[in-house]
């Protein structure tokens, strides 16, 4: 800059160029807007607030359209002002909801008129809740906001996603793609994890190149050969399509090593395509999915096939004919194998079958397949809840998912109305969903169930909402509490001397308080102490939720993080050490945590 020269003698590019620097943040630009007119019109291009908006919050990039205009200051302050008041609101969730095992529709409302203001505050309202949950440098702070976050973010997600399924159960069924529905299926039941289709057709595409090398080697002159992903895939000879689905075999099941998963086939992650592509392994369904779809952008066309118990694919190998015969069908779970009519049969496990009727082989529509992937994991659900998932997640969330994709379907509709029941939330919807299907002709035989639900619902509406009294449990209270053999704390980290499970204290009895038919099944009166010592309530790294005896317990040698859905429902934060418990435990227990500090801070502490 010449002697004398000031910075406004620099054009207005220039300064736009500085202002666009990465080592400015925002505040530094605003601050420079402040200074006079000029600048303030300089600080206020949209270039610089595009860029200080993808650095604060860089995966926000993925959710804007290259082909859309943007106002980026507005943008850039709809998302600032959108993160705090978000915080505002998930701070008062645990006050209200601690009480109960799960939060009721209603209580997300606030969220929804948020975000119902316009497109962005919907994506800033999302982004928000995804990075309080993805936050690794304050991994294990904030737990209790996280906790909620997530309830709320699946709910956001899935009022997001109904749209999006709209949209696509609108269009024909021959259009209806089953990329997409799998991608969405996998954002349902994902809502905190960062899914985009854009991302799956990325990793879709790399393997589709990988199979094009391979064809080549073999067919150079091969009309698959050619990137065509901008055009219309390529019309192939019988010849070459065999060609293309040798190579997809090749390269995904002999090169990438891609193969079903046999070993933890009950895995609800091998439903999930962008899971399928990170673990290289799936179910019959998902396996299938992806096959089809690389054989799509290779010019084969392949259908799906709802076989029982073994999902598979077709290739119309005799275009001249259209019986079962004229068809060859594939096995993406078992490496791609081509079988026959019989061969499919033979997947049946069920001794001396070994012919299926043609409806077995017919092609079926994507939102049959949609709807059998949901199945998988309302049977998934099904045995959660019965292992103790008390807060029913997946089953919850897919039954929504089912009744998206068949409204008419009775069975799941009352399935609903009974998890809702047992967990005695929304019950105004319950009533509502129960009373259109008495009104339904299909169901009359089921109306002396469905009155009966009716019934117990009014009866749980009628109970006073307010939330408990809460009965404070203090170690020198010694009137009601004999506190002396309460050795453990809450927010203890603990290992089970027995089954040798880690698990960490959220609560605890000077004796044991379950009933005397729970005692004799567990089995309480042979341990040495019986009943008539302290019980803990821990919260397991398996999931579980326990009452242990303390001559069971023992403190963990090397304290560890407890991976269970609840712990943020009873604590704020992990030193690597303990678990601090939050306000409304806190209340509850109001001189463990000074007791578990003191545990640490002994010089005997290993």
């Amino acid at each position: 800059m010449a002697a004398g020269a000031t910075i406004n003698s620099l054009a207005d590019e220039t300064v736009e160029q500085v202002l666009r620097s990465a080592v400015l943040d925002f505040q530094d630009v605003l601050n420079f807007g402040y200074t006079c007119s000029r600048f303030n019109a300089v600080a206020r291009t949209g270039e610089i607030w595009r860029l200080k908006l993808f650095k604060r919050w860089p995966s926000l990039k993925m959710r804007y359209s290259p082909k859309k205009q943007y106002n980026w200051p507005m943008e850039f302050e709809n998302r600032f002002k959108c993160g705090r008041l978000v915080r505002e609101l998930l701070v008062t969730f645990s006050p209200q909801f601690y009480h109960k095992d799960e939060v009721p529709s209603e209580a997300f409302r606030p969220f929804s008129e948020l975000a119902g203001r316009n497109e962005c505050m919907m994506r800033s309202v999302l982004n928000e809740l995804m990075v309080l949950l993805h936050d690794k440098q304050r991994k294990h702070s904030d737990l209790t906001l996280k906790y909620y976050g997530e309830k709320v973010l699946r709910y956001m997600q899935h009022q997001h996603l109904k749209g999006e399924w709209q949209q696509v159960l609108e269009q024909p069924a021959e259009q209806q793609s089953l990329l997409e529905g799998a991608v969405l299926f996998a954002q349902w039941n994902n809502p905190s994890e960062d899914m985009t289709v854009q991302a799956v057709v990325q990793e879709i595409d790399k393997i589709v190149d990988r199979v094009r090398a391979d064809i080549s080697t073999r067919n150079p002159d091969h009309a698959a050969i050619r990137d065509n992903r901008n055009q219309a895939p390529p019309v192939l000879s019988r010849n070459e399509c065999r060609q293309v689905l040798e190579g997809i075999n090749h390269v995904l099941y002999n090169q990438m090593n891609f193969r079903g998963n046999i070993e933890e086939y009950y895995d609800a992650k091998n439903s999930f395509l962008p899971y399928v592509l990170e673990r290289k392994a799936g179910i019959p369904i998902t396996m299938a999915i992806l096959y089809a779809e690389i054989a799509k952008c290779l010019g084969v066309y392949l259908e799906p096939v709802n076989f029982p118990n073994h999902f598979l694919l077709r290739w119309h190998d005799q275009p001249d004919g259209d019986s079962p015969d004229d068809y060859m069908y594939i096995d993406a779970f078992g490496k791609g194998r081509f079988l026959n009519r019989r061969e499919c049969a033979n997947l049946i496990d069920i001794h001396g079958v070994n012919w299926m009727p043609d409806s077995c082989y017919e092609a079926v529509s994507s939102k049959t397949v949609f709807t059998r992937m949901v199945n998988n994991l309302l049977s998934i659900g099904r045995r959660q809840a019965q292992m103790g998932d008390s807060s029913l997640v997946c089953l919850r969330s897919n039954l929504d998912l089912a009744l998206l994709l068949n409204p008419g379907d009775i069975e799941n509709a009352l399935l609903q109305a009974r998890v809702y029941l047992h967990l005695n939330i929304n019950l105004s919807e319950v009533m509502e969903n129960l009373q259109q299907l008495l009104e339904r002709p299909e169901a009359e035989e089921l109306s002396s169930q469905i009155g009966h639900m009716m019934v117990k619902a009014t009866q749980q509406q009628l109970i006073k909402d307010d939330p408990p009294k809460v009965e404070q449990k203090r170690r020198d209270d010694k009137k009601n509490f004999n506190t002396e053999g309460v050795i453990y704390s809450v927010g203890m980290i603990m290992r089970h001397r027995r089954y040798s499970y880690n698990c960490v204290i959220y609560g605890w009895d000077p004796q044991c308080e379950m009933s005397e038919e729970w005692m004799i099944q567990m089995g309480v009166h042979s341990l040495s102490m019986g009943p008539n010592q302290p019980f803990f309530n821990v919260l397991v790294a398996d999931g579980s939720n326990r009452y242990a005896a303390r001559e069971n317990l023992e403190h963990h040698q090397h304290p560890c993080e407890i991976t269970h859905p609840e712990i943020g429902r009873y604590f704020q934060q992990f030193t690597g050490n303990y678990y601090v418990p939050n306000d409304e435990l806190k209340k509850r227990y109001p001189q463990d945590e000074e007791m578990t500090c003191e545990h640490f801070a002994s010089p005997e502490t290993p």
